[in-house]
């Protein structure tokens, strides 16, 4: 099973952390020891006795290898690097898409990602399938990155002279490692032509939320991921575009990757009447409801959606849809559809890992049907998407607004 990197990807650039000479029963017991721990807080650990007894079984092979590798190895090595590398392995050989390791440099970045505060050049990244490269969807305001001229949909092929093609994301992430106010030189391919960009490493804050009038008096909120925050200032929004005679709203989750359950419930409650809002079942089979109140926001409206909107941004989508409350427009969304639950581990790295999954109102399972289909599905042109990426598709050229602005139209008139 080919491995998925979260799509949102703000790349860090830290200081690399010291070797540090340990057991090699760190290297995976620790995953297993920490894991387990924490997930039987949580009610989810099968505690059977073979189980513990295999455990430490490959727990002292991998031991026995540690022991060959330091008495009889003719180079160097690292042991960090060994460890981490080994408890990356470890989770990437369940061949689950979302399940990953962090070490401790990358969990803090991870935490501080989802506080919507971001140390890195200030960009948001995917792999190219065409080029191999490093695509650019997002370039954030005032960063490193801003500073030095990329612009979305650059795709990044070298760093310091260094080719990045074919490289994985967490590869391409310890080549940009940096300090805060060191640079590094970015190469970028824009449309073919080929230009080495001088980019600092800086702290970058992002506003999870967008907002605006259109004409017509209909507000329109871009959502960028459902992180820290979001639905305070969603619902912000919401009430401000109102205080201004908002008649009705666009809520935009195109290239949203999700982000922390509690604050997609709270905008879903925020928006829905009376009812379940949010059903997650364990290992076990076992559903646990969210459930909103009586109180809702009643005004006609229309999701954004694309093939990048995922997690939390697809089943924000997909609840709309059920509850009748918003029809959607756009492009099939990824069908992401497992839980994970971020556990911190002693070395101080964390394991992100599926221990559950959700279904929508209806008990549907997006990743089971491949994704949520909107209503009204307006696929982008390779030109089109472009332009997007770039914050260039606006007015007619943008099909999908331009297809919600008509259905709201007919709605309030």
């Amino acid at each position: 099973m080919e491995k998925k990197y979260s799509l949102s990807f703000m790349l860090t650039l830290v200081a690399a952390a010291s070797a540090l000479t340990c057991l090699l029963i760190t290297l995976v017991f620790l995953l297993y020891i920490d894991s387990r721990k924490e997930l039987h807080e949580l009610g989810t650990v099968n505690q059977n006795p073979q189980h513990s007894e295999q455990q430490q079984a490959e727990a002292a092979r991998l031991e026995e290898l540690l022991r060959v590798i330091e008495n009889r190895f003719i180079g160097s090595f690292d042991i960090e690097e060994l460890t981490n590398e080994a408890m990356r392995a470890a989770v990437e050989a369940l061949e689950d898409d979302w399940s990953y390791y962090m070490t401790a440099q990358e969990f803090a970045d991870f935490q501080a990602n989802s506080n919507n505060r971001y140390s890195g050049i200030g960009v948001e990244v995917i792999l190219d399938e065409d080029t191999e490269g490093m695509r650019v969807v997002r370039v954030y305001s005032d960063s490193g990155a801003d500073r030095a001229g990329i612009l979305a949909d650059d795709i990044v092929t070298a760093v310091d002279g260094e080719s990045i093609i074919g490289l994985t994301l967490p590869e391409i992430r310890n080549l940009l490692r940096r300090e805060i106010g060191e640079s590094a030189i970015v190469t970028v391919n824009r449309d073919g032509n080929f230009m080495d960009l001088k980019v600092e490493y800086s702290i970058v804050f992002t506003d999870p939320v967008n907002f605006e009038m259109l004409d017509g008096n209909i507000g329109y909120i871009k959502l960028r991921n459902f992180e820290e925050g979001a639905s305070s200032r969603f619902i912000a929004a919401v009430t401000e575009l109102i205080d201004k005679g908002a008649v009705a709203f666009i809520y935009d989750v195109r290239s949203n990757n999700g982000g922390r359950v509690g604050e997609v419930t709270a905008i879903l409650d925020f928006l829905l009447p009376e009812g379940e809002i949010f059903i997650s079942v364990d290992r076990s089979e076992e559903e646990n409801i969210t459930y909103s109140d009586d109180k809702f926001t009643d005004f006609p409206a229309v999701v954004l959606v694309n093939v990048y909107s995922f997690s939390g941004a697809e089943y924000f989508a997909a609840m709309l849809s059920e509850y009748d409350y918003a029809p959607s427009v756009g492009e099939q969304t990824t069908g992401k559809n497992r839980m994970q639950t971020t556990i911190p581990l002693s070395n101080g790295g964390a394991v992100h890992i599926s221990t559950g999954h959700y279904l929508t109102k209806n008990r549907v399972s997006l990743f089971d049907i491949g994704g949520f289909t909107p209503e009204y599905v307006i696929e982008m042109t390779d030109d089109e998407r472009k332009l997007y990426y770039r914050g260039e598709l606006s007015g007619d050229l943008d099909r999908q607004l331009k297809k919600a602005l008509s259905l709201l139209e007919n709605t309030v008139n």
